[in-house]
């Protein structure tokens, strides 16, 4: 429940904070893409559909978000592929392979949107890869990754867990 909770609050208030907050910051080379970065971070505790509709809905959400000035489907592909991606990685590795493929997936997705960028929509190729935003994105989304991968997590999903007082080959009522 905790993760369907995440996903509509990525895909509903990831593209306004990109676009009202993440693009007016005055950082070097361009800002990161946060609605990837929560899309990587979200996905590896989703299953691999579950990942790949999280990344197609949130990467619609941004395509159509003002200023909606690219070609739409263009994010929408680059996520859902990048969601199914990390959804497959899985949520049981350490800290640093969790790091590691979310840096490895925001960098493939992050080249592959610049150029499909410039490719489909003519933008200039050095505004297409800043390398700037690259490097926001990929390092992001590894510490993110990273910092979700440490924290606790309940593992009884959807398990009742068993009492301590019950016996073998009793069963508890109620």
């Amino acid at each position: 429940m905790t993760a369907v909770v995440a996903s509509v609050l990525v895909v509903l208030f990831g593209p306004v904070l990109q676009a009202a907050v993440v693009s007016g910051l005055p950082l070097p080379g361009g800002g990161p893409d946060i609605v990837l970065i929560a899309v990587i971070a979200l996905a590896p505790v989703l299953r691999p559909g579950a990942g790949a509709l999280l990344g197609f809905a949130a990467g619609l959400a941004a395509d159509i978000a003002p200023p909606a000035d690219h070609t739409i489907g263009r994010l929408a592909l680059v996520l859902c592929l990048a969601g199914w991606v990390c959804a497959r990685a899985g949520a049981d590795g350490t800290a640093g392979r969790r790091a590691a493929v979310a840096a490895a997936v925001a960098l493939a997705a992050t080249l592959a949107g610049g150029v499909l960028a410039a490719l489909l929509d003519g933008t200039p190729w050095r505004a297409a890869l800043a390398p700037g935003a690259i490097a926001w994105t990929t390092g992001l989304a590894a510490l993110v990754s990273a910092v979700l991968a440490v924290l606790p997590r309940r593992r009884t999903f959807g398990r009742v867990p068993r009492s301590r007082d019950a016996r073998p080959g009793r069963r508890r009522l109620a």
